[in-house]
């Protein structure tokens, strides 16, 4: 039964065009090159008749099945459907999230198509990845093939973090040091391999592209370097951390946030 706390209705996130719009022109791409090395003049030969067909058509269907994945956000949890399968997992279940922003510019090789299509979208810098993670290890992912993604994973992490970061909070004001995949964090600092970092000479941490970087004071290179979805709960690691290191700016739940390109 859905409570105060609970009371985001529901939301449903479709397919974007994007993945769609690079099939298609991928296979335009493939059939310019096809009818382009016909000889000049000559009737097309018939296998590279149907080879057309059969493209044309594949590109179809691969459309439509595309265009049949929906994400629904409501009080339970989070569903994922597509023709393949259908994925669920309830608020309660979510034990770990992995997330991943890989910056891309796929547009620039489709010269001034590619701009159009770049000025219409509002998630053109970065490919993202949220994957939901139950403790008896359900899965389900969100990315960008769903339309409007960066709102939908907001919505997702400002329902999933709070807990978990007060969680936290409360095993550290314990004495004790949490682990995030390799990464350690205690109230006085942060371990990682063999090196422990006293979070007062921490002079940033960020998601820089696809990694999770830490900085130390009087250090030009970054003392941790390692891909943010190979952390888990990155963004609960950076969001506790930035409570005890004041000079870390924070940025809230935003899911591009935390992220420089």
């Amino acid at each position: 039964m859905a409570t105060a706390t609970m009371a985001y209705g529901e939301r449903r996130f479709g397919a974007a065009y994007t993945v769609r719009i690079l099939v298609a022109l991928g296979a335009l791409g493939v059939l310019a090159g096809l009818w382009g090395s016909q000889p000049p003049r000559t009737s097309p030969h018939p296998a590279l008749i149907w080879i057309s067909i059969s493209l044309v058509g594949a590109s179809v269907a691969l459309w439509i099945v595309l265009g049949k994945t929906v994400l629904t956000i409501n009080d339970f949890g989070v569903r994922r459907e597509s023709v393949f399968a259908q994925e669920e997992i309830a608020w309660g279940q979510i034990a770990e999230t992995r997330y991943r922003v890989t910056p891309i510019n796929v547009y620039a090789h489709f010269g001034l198509l590619g701009a159009l299509l770049a000025m219409s979208s509002k998630s053109t810098k970065a490919q993202l990845s949220l994957e939901l993670i139950s403790a008896d290890g359900k899965k389900l992912k969100v990315t960008s093939a769903i339309r409007d993604a960066s709102e939908a994973i907001g919505m997702i992490l400002a329902r999933v973090m709070p807990p978990m970061v007060q969680s936290v909070k409360a095993r550290l004001q314990r004495g004790e040091t949490v682990q995030f995949g390799g990464i350690g964090l205690s109230a006085v600092a942060v371990t990682w391999k063999k090196n422990s970092i006293p979070v007062s000479q921490i002079t940033k941490a960020e998601i820089l592209r696809s990694n999770l970087q830490i900085k130390r004071e009087g250090k030009w290179l970054a003392v941790i370097s390692v891909r943010s979805d190979k952390v888990p709960n990155v963004l609960v690691f950076l969001e506790v951390l930035e409570s005890l290191v004041p000079q870390v700016k924070s940025t809230g739940v935003d899911p591009l946030a935390r992220v420089r390109f």
